[in-house]
């Protein structure tokens, strides 16, 4: 008896559990050092897997290579070497939601932009997914027809979260959310995140330099120096027992966020070398 190809059977496992996988993944790009063109290494031999409902935070100072890692896995920029599989659709929120919102569309356009990409929508199904992202979010109503530049940062940054959500993701990459935010506006826009995420359990990959709100957020933790992954684990392990200097570093520069240190029991004295 003949074994037949069961390629079809793996890749059918692997889109009930995987959301993303990157294996050994390379980045370079050039630079110049004292005068002489070189390589410099952005992401280097890195591999991980999200599953389906995972919440991952990927954490490190800036120049990492954290949002050089989020590119790739959003096909954004090709890898050197390595291979990422995605499966499923991705929603995208950027970092600055002054610059990545398009001036000359309104909040209703916008949002309804990433429905173009997928099969054929009609018009009452397209209205009540728009609607449906944008109730999700929070945004006043009053403001769906105007334009980014009528919005503060906040309402900006909710505009770029429904625009993700939208298509209804199966996995949701956020690079640096709430950065130029101010600290109450971050707070409502977390809050946001997370009903989302529970809601529609989709994965989540969080870019962040701040350890404390990755671990507000997600159950599963990356940390990246120079490139590399140099501690990963459930976010209790990492804060209850981080084995890098750079982790614990890490943990004792961050703020509280909600009380989170008191509820995983860790205090930032104890994570001292």
């Amino acid at each position: 008896m003949k074994y037949k190809d069961l390629t079809h059977i793996t890749n059918f496992i692997k889109e009930q559990t995987a959301r993303i996988e990157v294996i050994s993944v390379n980045k370079y790009f050039n630079s110049i050092f004292a005068g002489k063109k070189c390589k410099v290494q952005a992401v280097n031999n890195v591999s991980f897997q999200i599953n389906r409902g995972d919440k991952f935070g990927i954490i490190g100072t800036s120049g990492c290579g954290k949002t050089t890692l989020a590119r790739i896995v959003l096909g954004l920029i090709k890898p050197d070497s390595g291979t990422v599989n995605k499966y499923g659709k991705i929603g995208f929120v950027a970092q600055d939601p002054y610059a990545s919102l398009s001036p000359n569309m309104t909040v209703r356009e916008i949002v309804r932009e990433p429905l173009r990409f997928l099969s054929k929508i009609n018009k009452s199904k397209e209205i009540e997914l728009v609607d449906n992202a944008l109730n999700a979010v929070h945004l006043n109503p009053l403001k769906y027809a105007d334009r980014p530049s009528k919005l503060s940062g906040g309402e900006r940054q909710r505009v770029s979260i429904a625009r993700a959500i939208v298509i209804r993701p199966d996995f949701l990459v956020m690079d640096e959310p709430t950065s130029m935010l101010d600290e109450a506006v971050k707070k409502e826009i977390l809050d946001v995140i997370r009903v989302i995420v529970e809601k529609e359990q989709c994965s989540l990959l969080m870019i962040t330099h701040d350890i404390a709100m990755s671990a507000n957020m997600c159950d599963k933790l990356l940390v990246m120096e120079n490139g590399c992954i140099v501690e990963a684990g459930d976010k209790e392990q990492v804060f209850n027992n981080p084995q890098h200097p750079f982790t614990k570093k890490l943990i004792l520069a961050a703020t509280d966020i909600e009380g989170y240190w008191e509820k995983i029991g860790i205090t930032k004295a104890e994570t001292k070398e």
